[in-house]
This record gives structure tokens, sequence and C-alpha cells, in this order.
């Protein structure tokens, strides 16, 4: 029997394995090291947003503020990257592990959505 028609407990995650519930095909894809990656990333953009928000109560020279600015933005779409990469990745494997052979419709879907973060 091959890996995927093998049946799926609800709840577990096994590590580096993609979550993803069978009712749902455009459910995120990620390994949990991917997952762990990206929390992190977010819970540090979070941080920079208070630390820029600070800035502006405190009154801090404007050219300070938006180097700051600058840094989070670029933060954000780093994160948005590291999102749709990791998915592509996961999704592409899926794929090619269940059989379907063809990914060239998933990969314009996703350079579709890498254009967003430009």
């Amino acid at each position: 029997m091959k890996q995927s028609e093998l049946p799926r407990q609800r709840g577990v995650v096994e590590p580096d394995m993609p979550t993803l519930t069978d009712d749902d095909k455009n459910t995120l894809l990620l390994s949990e090291n991917a997952k762990n990656d990206i929390v992190t990333r977010l819970r540090r953009i979070e941080g920079q947003a208070r630390g820029v928000q600070r800035m502006v109560e405190e009154g801090r020279p404007c050219e300070d503020i938006i180097i700051q600015v600058a840094a989070l933005k670029a933060a954000v779409t780093q994160a948005g990257v590291a999102i749709a990469g990791s998915h592509l990745v996961e999704c592409v494997a899926r794929s090619v592990s269940s059989g379907e052979g063809n990914c060239s419709d998933k990969i314009a879907g996703f350079a579709r959505l890498f254009s967003k973060l430009a």
C-alpha cells in the first residue's frame, strides 16, 4: 500500500510532514519546521511594528522611523515569500507523490501569488 493510501489520523502531526485536512485542498501546506520558522518571523515582525509605534509616540526623528518602516516592510515581504515558497514545495511534493503528475496549474497559481508580494 502506498503512503498516500494509508488512513490519516486527525490531530496527529508528524514532524516535517505537511498539515492538511483531506476536505480542504486550499489549506496551507507547511512542514512543522517551516511553520515554526514562519511563526517566529511573524512574532519578530510584531515586535518591530510595536517598536515603530513607540518611535512615533516618542517623536523620534523621521529618518529613523522611515528606516525602521522599510525594514518592517522587507520583513513582511520575506515572511510572505517564506510562506508561499514552503507551501509550493509541499504542494508540488504532494502532487508528485500522489501521482497527479502535471503541476503546471499549481505553479502558475503560485506565480500569481508571488507577484502580489512585489
